[in-house]
């Protein structure tokens, strides 16, 4: 059988577990709320 591989991960503190995330969350949420803001604006007939 395989051995399995030793793994250690770079991706810990919490710069990773804290800001990084809701910085992402955070760019969504205002991307999202920017594209709802275009396509309410526009006219229903157009």
């Amino acid at each position: 059988m395989n051995e399995a591989l030793p793994v250690s991960s770079t991706l810990s503190g919490v710069l990773w577990t804290w800001v990084v995330p809701v910085l992402l969350f955070a760019i969504a949420f205002v991307a999202t709320w920017l594209l709802y803001r275009h396509f309410a604006n526009r006219d229903e007939d157009s």
